[in-house]
């Protein structure tokens, strides 16, 4: 098993814990025996302020630890062209994380209806915006739907989500990951897939590993308990034989 997670919320995160500290899920990572992680809180938790971000950023380097810390940042599409934060902003993260799925949010552009064949046509527009924005660095859990999103439960949305990815036009989806892997963008491989219950994201991240599209490990965590479920992609990267090779790291920024 691979010792990184690049995607990690902190209490600067509404939707965290508050006891998500950056001290104690470093101390945390460290018992794991991680040895390179990544800070992503959401891009409205820092209220889009230069100030808030730089102070998260002088806590975290305030920390002694031997694991190597990154400082990114999860944005998302509100549509094409449109993305939930600028280029000046994008400048103060190491990387910039992508939603293109996160329907839950005011702005959003969202599936027409609760139809598998609009899904499917919305989700790739919203995949392809994602690949197309300048920002975007990795693409946060493509292709994951969220049960209370879509009214359905967990039980569900599984025959749901296969149903969904079954009207994906194949060609668009291979076009779009041959450009994913031109512009060295990152596929977050996130353990949520496995607890909504959703395997058709295995045969998606094979065809990622088809086109050499590189996969960035992170697990979402908004709880010290969603930490350890990054444990959970063991299997899957066992069974796709995914090595190191496959793996989409940050860049070392000098801040």
């Amino acid at each position: 098993m691979f010792t990184c997670d690049y995607h990690i919320h902190t209490n600067i995160s509404q939707c965290a814990m508050e006891n998500m500290e950056v001290e104690q899920i470093i101390r945390a990572q460290e018992e794991r025996g991680m040895t390179e992680i990544g800070f992503a809180d959401h891009c409205y938790g820092f209220r889009y302020r230069i100030k808030k971000v730089e102070d998260a950023k002088k806590k975290i380097s305030q920390c002694e630890t031997a694991i190597k810390v990154h400082f990114g940042v999860e944005a998302h599409m509100l549509q094409y062209r449109m993305p939930s934060i600028g280029i000046e902003f994008a400048s103060l993260f190491d990387y910039v994380l992508m939603a293109p799925n996160h329907y839950h949010i005011p702005g959003v552009s969202r599936p027409d209806a609760n139809k598998p064949r609009l899904i499917a046509i919305h989700e790739l527009y919203m995949f392809e915006a994602a690949i197309n924005c300048p920002l975007t660095d990795v693409i946060a859990h493509p292709f994951l739907f969220f049960p209370r999103v879509f009214g359905v439960t967990k039980e569900e949305m599984s025959n749901f989500s296969l149903e969904v990815m079954s009207h994906i036009d194949d060609k668009r989806l291979a076009a779009a990951l041959d450009m994913v892997e031109d512009l060295d963008i990152g596929i977050e491989l996130s353990p949520k897939f496995i607890s909504f219950g959703q395997n058709h994201l295995i045969d998606f991240y094979q065809l990622c590993l088809e086109h050499q599209v590189k996969l960035f490990i992170g697990s979402g965590a908004h709880s010290f308990n969603e930490l350890n479920k990054i444990s959970l992609l063991e299997p899957i990267i066992s069974k796709l034989g995914i090595t190191e090779k496959h793996l989409w790291h940050p860049y070392e920024w000098k801040w």
